[in-house]
């Protein structure tokens, strides 16, 4: 194939894709753009999946040197990053195929005002929100998402074999063919289900486990698993597009997501109680300052700098 007609293909795009991402974080407009090329054609989660292993195996990397040392022809790097290869006499399958079970666990982690985009090894897409951090495992027999800190979004190849399960504080949620939401706050754990189901547990309690559909979200906290809120995931924006939704959300809630989604000055709430004080609204995720200068004029608050942050209090605690 001549070079420029690869650079067309999908295989060569999937291999920059994969590149990129094992070498930075993507911004928020990479991301986005990420999400549009992996929607516009379902076999390219697998494909990019393929490459990102091929970057990361390490038997795959032995072969790369004995092939080259046989006089197999070396690809000309085209990324921004690290080089590809292309395996003269290789085929992909094969190549994947040198990669063993089980996989090392895979450990991500985002900065304040970055998102990641991770497409796994079984095809399913984890989109990790600013100040974040997740550990998979995949396994033979399961799938395991450790959300430590922080909120993701994923989309879950369907595999009835090997559940997909995330385990965040106090919950576990395990995808029954899905696409979900999973957000640590400061008390609870809020699951948004935007398709299909999930099975959601409290681990600490002795609630019994509730299927959560599409359109419906819950929180489960150290009390147990609290009311369902309906929504319409077919209107809903959600913090992967810049917007932050509440219908009588925790203002201390609304500070978190905001301080996810920038790396400027953070926002910090004067005193405690007032994460407790209710708001309903469509907030832009990106403009925290903006965003919080509308909630201190709706509600009789005060906004002032202080060295460290941008404060949010009661105009008698200013």
């Amino acid at each position: 194939m001549r070079e420029n007609a690869y650079a067309r293909t999908e295989d060569h795009q999937a291999a920059l894709w994969a590149d990129r991402l094992a070498t930075t974080a993507l911004s928020r407009q990479e991301a986005a753009r990420l999400e549009a090329w992996l929607s516009a054609n379902p076999r390219r989660e697998a494909l990019l999946a393929a490459h990102r292993d091929l970057i990361t195996s390490a038997p795959l990397r032995r072969a790369l040197v004995q092939a080259r040392a046989s006089g197999a022809r070396k690809a000309k790097p085209r990324s921004l990053g690290s080089p590809i290869w292309t395996l003269a006499g290789v085929t992909l399958a094969a190549a994947i195929a040198v990669i063993a079970w089980p996989r090392p666990a895979l450990d991500l982690k985002t900065p304040q005002g970055r998102q990641q985009v991770q497409v796994l090894a079984d095809g399913s897409r984890l989109t990790l929100n600013g100040d974040s951090q997740a550990r998979v495992t995949l396994a033979r027999r399961k799938r395991d998402v450790r959300l430590d800190h922080g909120e993701a979004f994923f989309k879950v190849a369907h595999d009835p074999s090997r559940p997909f399960t995330v385990h965040a504080r106090d919950a576990s949620v395990t995808a029954l063919g899905t696409a979900f939401n999973v957000n640590r706050l400061a008390d609870a754990t809020e699951i948004t289900v935007h398709e299909g189901k999930v099975r959601v547990a409290a681990t600490t309690t002795r609630d019994r486990p509730i299927v959560v559909v599409a359109g419906e979200s819950v929180r489960v906290s150290a009390r147990g698993i609290e009311g369902r809120v309906k929504f319409n995931p077919a209107i809903a924006d959600d913090w992967r597009s810049g917007w932050i939704e509440l219908n009588n959300g925790r203002l201390g809630d609304l500070v978190t997501e905001l301080n996810r989604a920038n790396a400027t000055r953070p926002l910090r709430l004067g005193e405690p109680a007032l994460a407790e004080l209710r708001l309903t609204g469509r907030f832009r995720a990106t403009a925290p300052r903006e965003t919080a200068a509308l909630v201190a004029a709706t509600h009789g608050l005060a906004l002032h700098e202080a060295p460290d942050a941008t404060v949010l209090a009661t105009t008698s605690g200013r």
